[in-house]
């Protein structure tokens, strides 16, 4: 057997990988670590919830996720890609073109139809009109929003809208998304359709981290991860 016919595993890097990630702010007296040397990895097809009591640090990690707020020390990785130190600019476009983020209160552009607020990260690409309403339609069939796209978030309900936020945050080729207490400001029902939407993008090859406080939202993920003073304290896999 000859060098080059010998077999090799090639290394597929996660979709997303916090590497080691210390976030500190204020100085002196007022220092506070966020985060403290936090590693966590993104498999494909893998909704990972993050708990943890308020001022434990999840949101703080999922602003270092979505490229929101850089790490004070090491490293958030895409694909394998090191994105942690980008300037504004460029952290934009990694999260147009990597990232999807979902909030508890949907911030939708009001002046914008459904179909305007799913598409504009496409949009804000360069993508024409045509495709991105192409685009639009198919990821609001997809969450079950189909015959909405001309339609103002004023005219949906906050499901609706929560869903329209989903669509938006996987559009094109965004494959991770990042949800801070999507359904916080839900009712019960709503909060678990809402969850069931997600599931199903998770499934169709996405992954995502989910922050709630919510047990019963988090019995919806692969893996449950508790933060405590800025440090992952404890780990369970469903």
């Amino acid at each position: 057997m000859t060098p080059d016919s010998v077999p090799t595993t090639q290394h597929i890097p996660f979709p997303l990988e916090l590497e080691n990630i210390t976030c500190v702010f204020g100085s002196g007296a007022r220092q506070v670590t966020a985060l403290d040397s936090v590693n966590l990895q993104l498999q494909p097809g893998e909704l990972v919830a993050v708990m943890g009591p308020s001022g434990s640090g999840k949101s703080t990690l999922l602003n270092v996720a979505g490229l929101l707020q850089p790490p004070t020390s090491g490293r958030v990785l895409l694909d394998g890609a090191d994105a942690s130190q980008l300037s504004k600019a460029k952290a934009a476009i990694a999260r147009r073109r990597h990232l999807g983020l979902v909030f508890q209160h949907f911030n939708l552009v009001s002046s914008l139809t459904v179909g305007e607020n799913v598409s504009l990260p496409l949009e804000l690409d360069g993508l024409s009109p045509a495709q991105c309403r192409e685009a639009a339609e198919q990821a609001l069939n997809e969450v079950g929003l189909d015959g909405t796209i001309d339609r103002f978030p004023e005219e949906i309900s906050g499901g609706q809208a929560q869903r329209v936020a989903i669509a938006r945050a996987l559009i094109g080729p965004r494959k991770v998304l990042l949800a801070d207490e999507p359904t916080g400001a839900l009712d019960t029902s709503t909060g678990e359709e809402i969850m069931k939407v997600l599931r199903a993008r998770i499934d169709a090859g996405a992954s995502g981290i989910l922050v709630t406080h919510e047990p019963r939202f988090a019995g919806w993920a692969d893996r449950v991860v508790m933060v405590r003073d800025g440090r992952l304290t404890g780990e369970e896999v469903r």
